[in-house]
């Protein structure tokens, strides 16, 4: 929520065509995404132009139109508008004046390769029971995300958990200047974005200036279990606060077991308190994802026993490791959302290590990983060699997906295992029909007790997948297989695009 005057300042012009409201609940750069009463933002980029949706916006009931050029559906309608040269720096920085004028709420910042979204759940699931808190909504991790999650702050919001993603290096130090953080977790470094930022040592780089970012009587809580994330104590002058399986970690999870499929079980330890925790979260990279969100929590006062409660309480976010009934009786992991090359060897060893009957068999179902640049390639043959070693059926679909299926063979897996659907994925019907293949393979081949996982990065499209193999009371409808075609950046709204990288 901000009010007329803060919109004004930011604006530094006067608004046209109509009378602001006093208040406004919040913002959106999306017209099909606008809530009656909020302001909507017409962003230009390189694919589309926002402002010819201010019709649109107009209908959904924005109040007011933040924009570069004025719109005669706008002024017809007696809407507000601001004319600005700029309308995302000014989005920015009415979101930097909103959070600076409720100092009292405390700004925890998450990033990493991996992992960012499920951290942010748990970290504001567990600091809701200490207070009022916002979070990122999606994945709303952006130069434009980010502010929109601000301008939804409340007044009793103590907390702010803020997720942030990067592509160059120097974007998250722009996204902290927008929100300064008090609190910054980092996750994990790994081959994401190669596409963009050339090198694992750029990812580095941009991941540590969360923690630069810090104010010193700040506290940056760094994964122990990854060496590059481990060394970036060294880039802060906060208080550092390690979690992990690690010894010597701060936080810390011992005596780990049970069925990494349904949730594991540990023993979650700080400061010489031990509390026990019955996850219900897949795979042992769970027990990551809540060692960071317990730290967090336990920084800002949470107990023990009532951070090990609320970890309890977490359940997978929708298609990150997701449970569902699969076709002919066996099990589907949905891990649909995105992918990089850690998340889908996450995502492998999870479906290894779970129990299964004699005689069943574990597939994997993988889609290309984007944004990979030149180290695509290589990036999909360190996939399939893994692969290999841990699945029984190997289902590989897209333009990169030959290299997976190479590797895989390459490493001793059986031809007659491999199952291989190439397709341009630029082109929606091409990759529409490989998904539409594959599902049908694994329908007709998969029996019962088989285990089934399915990720690849969003823009694939592999929700498409899920969706066919999921034994529901009523069939998916034919449109399933009508996926629109989706930008290779798919974590942009597809009413804008960035125009610089």
């Amino acid at each position: 929520m901000f009010t007329r005057d803060e919109l004004l300042v930011a604006a530094h012009v006067k608004p046209r065509d109509g009378i602001l409201p006093m208040r406004m609940p919040g913002a959106a750069v999306d017209s099909r995404l606008v809530q009656p009463g909020e302001l909507f933002v017409a962003l230009r980029g390189a694919q589309t132009d926002g402002h010819q949706f201010i019709a649109a916006a107009v209908a959904a009931g924005a109040s007011a139109i933040l924009c570069s050029a004025p719109d005669d559906t706008a002024a017809a309608h007696h809407i507000a508008q601001l004319v600005v040269p700029d309308p995302l720096a000014t989005l920015q920085q009415l979101a930097h004046a909103r959070l600076t004028r409720q100092p009292q709420t405390r700004v925890i910042g998450i990033t990493g390769s991996s992992g960012k979204t499920s951290t942010k759940e748990a970290t504001a699931a567990l600091l809701a029971h200490l207070a009022p808190t916002l979070k990122t909504r999606a994945s709303f991790n952006t130069e434009t995300g980010l502010p929109l999650t601000i301008l939804r702050l409340e007044p009793e919001h103590r907390f702010a958990v803020l997720e942030m993603g990067a592509q160059w290096v120097g974007e998250i130090a722009m996204l902290c200047r927008i929100a300064p953080p008090q609190i910054g977790i980092i996750t994990t470094v790994g081959p994401a974005h190669l596409e963009y930022f050339g090198s694992i040592e750029n990812v580095e780089r941009a991941k540590g200036e969360l923690v630069a970012a810090l104010p010193a009587d700040g506290i940056a809580i760094i994964n122990a279990d990854d060496r590059r994330v481990r060394r970036m104590d060294r880039r802060t002058k906060a208080r550092v606060i390690t979690y992990g399986r690690r010894v010597g970690a701060d936080v810390r999870a011992l005596r780990v077991g049970g069925d990494p499929l349904q949730g594991l079980r540990f023993t979650l330890t700080y400061d010489d308190q031990h509390a026990r925790v019955h996850l219900n979260l897949p795979g042992e990279h769970a027990v990551s994802t809540a060692l960071a969100a317990a730290a967090a929590a336990l920084a800002c006062g949470l107990s023990i026993e009532a951070a090990a409660a609320g970890l309890g309480e977490l359940r997978p976010a929708k298609r990150r490791g997701e449970i569902k009934s699969g076709p002919n009786g066996a099990t589907l992991v949905d891990d649909s959302y995105n992918a990089n090359r850690q998340s889908v060897e996450a995502a492998l060893r999870l479906i290894h290590s779970a129990k299964l009957p004699r005689g069943a068999h574990r597939w994997a179902i993988l889609g290309d990983m984007f944004e990979l640049g030149a180290h695509a390639a290589a990036e999909h043959a360190l996939v399939g060699a893994l692969a290999a070693e841990l699945v029984d059926e190997l289902v590989a679909i897209g333009a990169e997906a030959c290299h997976v299926a190479e590797a895989a063979l390459a490493a001793g897996m059986g031809a007659d295992h491999v199952h291989l659907f190439t397709a341009d994925v630029a082109d929606a019907s091409d990759r529409a029909r490989a998904l539409r293949e594959a599902a049908a393979l694994v329908r007709e081949r998969a029996r019962h007790s088989d285990l089934i996982l399915v990720k690849g990065s969003l823009g694939m499209g592999m929700d498409a997948i899920v969706s066919a193999l999921h034994v529901q009371e009523v069939s998916p409808p034919a449109a399933t297989w009508e996926i629109s075609a989706r930008p290779r950046n798919a974590r942009r709204a597809p009413e804008y695009a960035r125009t610089r990288r």
